[in-house]
């Protein structure tokens, strides 16, 4: 039986059953007033019942309230009564993106694509992994840095585990093992999102790029034909496949000084032998610079298709006439006045297209594009002005040359401002002829300079041949196969298409290099760079599919955008202190209407804490 004693206003009780505050309604004068009362809840038999302990009367909706409080806290020992003034923030570390990125890992189930040789344990591969990835999504850092990162986050949080073992000789230790698990990993996300979606492999994209060590050395690093940030650095050549939606499946690292052509043998005998896509219809897409002779042949023994573009200096050679885009001219900017070539159709606003059938095995399209051709002509007219200015400065410096001039030095200096501006082909070499150059000093003595005047001749030819190719380019391909009747099987509108599509692939180099930071790399082992590039493409898997979804969801494309995780950033988890007990709690910054309604969207509303 339950004994309750007053003293002072308190109420101080030993209970059986739950004590609550209720309220009935009276009326009066036309009037509800609500009447409130202690009660209790008992079980009799099988049935829950009431008693009225203490009636109190009519409350306001704050004393009400309190004494809700009140009932709490004597209900339940962990709730503590405290005045706001008395809570104190002790600290606050970045939760909710870390948690989105945890929830899309699990979301593709990335912990089974580590089945090899693989730690066991508190902190196993795959949990480096991931940890690795949510800091390459998140707030990218050297691994050197990360287990300062993860003590300063809610990571420990949001996977739910110590990591008080995380650092950095284990890190290092376990990419050796993360790279172990390339294939399975690779076999992994295939094997999942071919599953999700197969007509997404009707098209493969293949490209490479290039990243460069800095301080740093490596065997696998050498000098090599990089972009411009990249010369006089030792560099690695990333290459990746992925599919028409962008996400990557097999990716191959290579020595810096690895032709392009090369590469992409071992990705063919890939798609043939290990994914088995020579059966499915599969087109390969890929870059200028990639197709030669011997790798179509490849792709032909290997049945697959292939989509590519020709080279600049490819074109001239390959069979296409061009006569229909001779004498083309620019009368103004604007491109929509440029007259199209007689047989080509219309692609889009800029893009025509003519389909010149099979020249020998191979199928040719030539594109021509009305703002690359006004672009392409300026360019070449400007910097041949420009160069000419250049020169006629040049000879007047020569003419009233004060000390002698020397013949290497100054045809240099001339042929190094063609190659700067990319015009070399357009010239002859430099002529330069003797000059005397005199001049009378203060003291009235004659003194003679020996100096030179410059000549250089343009290559016409050279130049219309070029003309020619403003605005052009050829697509080539081995859809080849007819229907009757109807012309290809493959039609024109579709090659162009994948062709273009292929920016896709660039997304992938500009995210892992800018956005997952790449550059410079803090490892310097084969195995260690292969990993960090795992790493990078597992968090551009996340990025992409985190971005395909919000555009699913009628967002734009945040891909390579810090909008991509912006509604995620600053919810931070705080611990809160009650001052005058001591006793903590950690809670969540509440969320903005706007994330929590993203959340919704995406399917993800589980990833608040406290949930």
């Amino acid at each position: 039986m339950t004994k309750y004693f007053i003293n002072d206003s308190v109420v101080k009780e030993y209970w059986d059953y739950i004590m609550h505050l209720t309220y009935s309604n009276s009326k009066y004068k036309g009037k509800t007033y609500k009447s409130y009362s202690i009660a209790e809840s008992y079980r009799d038999g099988k049935k829950v019942r009431k008693r009225i302990l203490w009636p109190i009367g009519k409350l306001s909706d704050i004393q009400a309230e309190q004494i809700k409080l009140i009932c709490k806290t004597v209900e339940n020992t962990d709730q503590l009564q405290t005045q706001l003034k008395d809570v104190a923030v002790l600290e606050s570390r970045a939760y909710l993106d870390i948690a989105v990125v945890n929830e899309l890992w699990n979301q593709w189930q990335l912990d089974q694509a580590f089945d090899y040789d693989v730690t066991a344990g508190a902190l196993p591969t795959n949990t480096i992994a991931k940890i690795l990835t949510i800091n390459r999504c998140t707030d990218p850092c050297s691994h050197y840095s990360i287990p300062l990162w993860a003590k300063k986050s809610a990571l420990e949080d949001v996977l739910k585990i110590d990591l008080s073992g995380l650092n950095d000789d284990k890190i290092y230790y376990e990419l050796d093992k993360i790279h172990k698990n390339k294939i399975s990993i690779e076999n992994h996300l295939f094997n999942q999102t071919f599953r999700k979606r197969p007509e997404s492999y009707k098209f493969i994209n293949y490209d490479l790029t290039t990243s460069y060590f800095v301080g740093y050395n490596c065997d696998l690093s050498a000098f090599g034909k990089g972009k411009i940030e990249c010369h006089g650095r030792r560099q690695v050549l990333l290459g990746v496949l992925i599919n028409s939606e962008g996400y990557p499946f097999k990716w191959d690292v290579f020595p810096g000084n690895t032709a392009e052509v090369k590469t992409l043998k071992q990705n063919i005998n890939t798609c043939k032998t290990r994914f088995k896509l020579t059966d499915k219809n599969v087109t390969l897409v890929f870059d200028r610079g990639i197709i030669s002779e011997d790798n179509a042949n490849l792709i032909e023994e290997a049945k697959l298709k292939y989509i590519s573009a020709l080279d600049r200096n490819q074109i001239p050679s390959c069979g296409v006439s061009l006569k229909s885009l001779n004498g083309l001219s620019i009368e103004d900017k604007d491109a929509s006045n440029i007259p199209i070539p007689q047989g080509f159709l219309n692609y889009d606003d800029e893009l025509y297209y003519h389909d010149n059938g099979v020249i020998g095995n191979k199928r040719f399209i030539t594109g021509f594009n009305t703002t690359l051709f006004i672009e392409d002509r300026n360019n070449r007219d400007e910097k041949i002005a420009f160069f000419k200015d250049y020169l006629k400065e040049e000879n007047k410096k020569l003419k009233n040359a004060q000390r002698d001039r020397q013949y290497d030095a100054t045809k240099s200096r001339i042929v190094d401002a063609l190659k700067r501006l990319k015009i070399h082909k357009y010239f002859e070499d430099p002529v330069l002829t003797s000059i005397t150059v005199t001049y009378r000093l203060k003291n009235g003595q004659v003194k003679s300079v020996k100096s030179f005047k410059i000549e250089i001749k343009l290559l016409t030819d050279i130049i219309a041949a070029d003309r020619l190719l403003d605005g052009v380019c050829v697509f080539i391909t081995n859809h080849t196969e007819r229907e009757d009747g109807v012309g290809f099987k493959a039609k024109p509108q579709s090659i162009v298409r994948a062709y273009r599509d292929k920016t896709k692939i660039e997304d992938v180099f500009k995210n892992v290099k800018s956005f997952l930071k790449i550059r410079p790399f803090f490892v310097n082992t084969g195995a260690h760079v292969k990993a960090v590039y795992t790493i990078c493409i597992l968090a551009y898997f996340i990025n992409r599919y985190l971005s395909n979804q919000r555009k699913v969801i009628g967002e734009k494309d945040f891909l390579n955008s810090k909008e991509l995780y912006a509604p995620f950033k600053d919810i931070d988890i705080a611990t809160l202190e009650a001052k005058n007990t001591g006793e903590t709690l950690k809670k969540a910054v509440k969320l903005p209407a706007v994330t929590q309604m993203l959340l919704e969207k995406l399917g993800m509303s589980n990833v608040v804490f406290g949930q």
